[in-house]
């Protein structure tokens, strides 16, 4: 299998679970958590945006943005969760090496 093939993959699967994650928490928050709302429901484009290669910048921009307000958030509230860093490496992984493979690609 080709590394653009793998990175497709990959990218699909973490969009997959990214956006099952983020309805979850939209579904819990619909009880009157409007800040976790709005994350979940930002997560979820993002998650969305980042499987299109024309507006998987955005995609990650998004992305991004929410965990990062999710670590601020989780250590306000005494935790220090890491797994907002890996999800953040992820989307930090799919745009670059798309990128990596779109320099790397010959031109026809």
């Amino acid at each position: 299998m080709s590394a653009a093939r793998l990175l497709g993959l990959y990218r699909f699967i973490f969009s997959a679970l990214i956006a099952l994650a983020s309805l979850e928490t939209l579904l819990a928050a619909a009880g009157g958590h409007g800040l976790l709302a709005l994350l979940a429901g930002t997560e979820i484009a993002g998650a969305l945006l980042i499987c299109l290669r024309r507006t998987q910048w955005l995609g990650a921009a998004l992305l991004l943005a929410v965990f990062g307000c999710a670590q601020i958030l989780s250590a306000l509230h005494g935790e220090w969760p890491t797994r907002f860093l890996l999800y953040a490496a992820s989307a930090l992984l799919i745009v670059m090496m798309d990128r990596t493979l779109m320099r790397a690609a010959p031109t026809q």
